[in-house]
């Protein structure tokens, strides 16, 4: 089996051939089969001529041998020599007959030489080089008839209804190949006007099929809107209940400073330096809370440019407006350096909180006795890395990448709506051009924030 692989690859053309050329690739095929074994026998033909003595004879064989050689080795690698080579060959085979004829021993294969020929020429040749070489052979045929070469009449006429029969048969074998060919442009004719129409189809198709996306992206982007706008107002109301604690301390204080005053006042009214002092402590109170609601309004702002900001600032006054939450919590922060960003820094904030409200909940819900939370902040190949780790003992859910699924919750009570870390990962995706990922690791879930500087 392998010598019969290694044989038809020895004659298979390297070229590649489209589907119309079927007929031209079985023709080059067939060529190389004949150039090959017709140089070799052509060859041994030459040395027995010149053992004889016949020199011309055994000239034109060797040209002829050497020729079919140089063919095989041509044809087999470039199919657009077939034209010309093919050409060449038939003439140089009616040159080669006719030297045959006259300079060599008459013999009946020398009328099979002639016989011979149209099978060949049409076979090689298209219809219209066919009927030339045709003409070629049948007028050197009328030649030798004319010039009452060596043969008798009989011959002669025996050998002109052979090459008349032959020429017939291969001449119908080129009107069927003619039709053939015909019918094959046809279908590919239709063919194309199928695929076009179904092109046609298929554009239509596409162009609704746009449209549709368009409108379901636009949905999308509204159902993403939106759910940036419950993400908010949950993040508010956290925030709020925080200013909430933050503020009543100081409102008690503040009342108290008034009851003092009032009480001063009535005993000692002239006390104005008293009063001052007072007074100056209300102011400082009142200043602090009204620097909570400036932090308040900055974290939920929407930015419209890039800023550049200290990261590690940035998490401590996230930390600070949510100190009543963590006030049982150890926090540690560590960081490489002064890393500065420049990017939302209000949109950051928010994937931050986030994250930090899941922690503080898992925290609470696992009833841990030291709870901790651990805040690494570095920089690696251009890239800035926020890690927040609890010892909450991980999160419980299979994949763990469903965590970022929109309404996807692993919280007890029913006070988790599922948005927050889907909304973390858009901010962080679309906003922040960053990526966020979560593990489970020996105490707890770590989330990392990779930012591009």
């Amino acid at each position: 089996m392998k010598i019969l692989h290694s044989l038809t690859q020895f004659f298979t053309p390297k070229s590649i051939f489209e589907e119309h050329e079927w007929i031209l690739k079985y023709q080059i095929k067939s060529m190389l089969i004949f150039s090959f074994f017709f140089g070799i026998g052509v060859l041994f033909f030459s040395i027995f001529r010149y053992r004889e003595g016949n020199y011309i004879v055994a000239f034109s064989q060797l040209i002829f041998s050497l020729f079919s050689f140089y063919g095989f080795i041509y044809l087999r690698q470039e199919k657009a020599f077939y034209p010309r080579y093919s050409i060449f060959f038939f003439i140089l085979f009616f040159t080669y007959t006719g030297i045959i004829f006259f300079f060599v021993p008459q013999n009946s294969l020398n009328i099979l030489w002639v016989i011979s020929a149209p099978i060949l020429i049409f076979f090689f040749l298209n219809k219209k080089g066919g009927i030339v070489m045709f003409l070629l052979v049948f007028g050197f045929i009328l030649y030798l008839i004319i010039s009452k070469y060596h043969y008798t009449t009989a011959e002669f006429i025996t050998l002109l209804a052979a090459f008349f029969i032959t020429s017939f048969m291969m001449y119908m074998y080129e009107q069927v190949k003619e039709k053939e060919k015909i019918r094959l442009q046809e279908y590919n004719i239709r063919l194309t006007q199928k695929v076009e129409e179904k092109t046609q189809k298929l554009q239509e198709l596409n162009q609704t099929l746009e449209r549709r996306v368009q409108e379901e992206v636009e949905k999308q982007h509204a159902q993403e809107q939106m759910l940036l706008c419950q993400n908010r107002m949950a993040n508010m109301g956290m925030m709020i209940d925080s200013i909430a604690h933050q503020w009543r301390q100081p409102l008690m204080n503040i009342n108290a400073i008034l009851m003092n005053i009032s009480r001063v006042t009535e005993n000692e009214p002239n006390n104005i330096e008293y009063i001052d002092n007072k007074v100056d402590d209300i102011f400082k109170v009142t200043d602090h809370m009204s620097q909570t609601i400036g932090d308040f309004r900055n974290l939920f702002s929407p930015e419209k440019e890039k800023t550049l900001f200290n990261l590690r600032e940035v998490i401590e006054n996230i930390l600070t407006l949510m100190k009543n939450s963590i006030k049982d919590i150890h926090i540690n922060m560590s960081s490489m350096s002064d890393i500065k960003l420049n990017g939302y820094q209000n949109e950051l904030s928010q994937v931050v909180i986030i994250i930090l409200q899941n922690a503080i909940e898992a925290l609470n819900e696992q009833d841990i006795n030291n709870k901790s939370i651990e805040i690494t902040i570095y920089e690696h190949q251009q890239s800035v890395f926020i890690e927040i780790e609890d010892n909450a003992k991980g999160i419980n859910a299979q994949p763990l990448q469903n965590i970022f699924k929109p309404y996807f919750s692993t919280k007890k009570r029913t006070s988790g709506t599922g948005l927050g870390l889907y909304i973390a990962k858009l901010i962080m995706e679309r906003s922040l051009k960053g990526e966020i990922a979560v593990e489970n690791r020996e105490n707890g879930a770590n989330f990392k924030l990779i930012i591009k500087k």
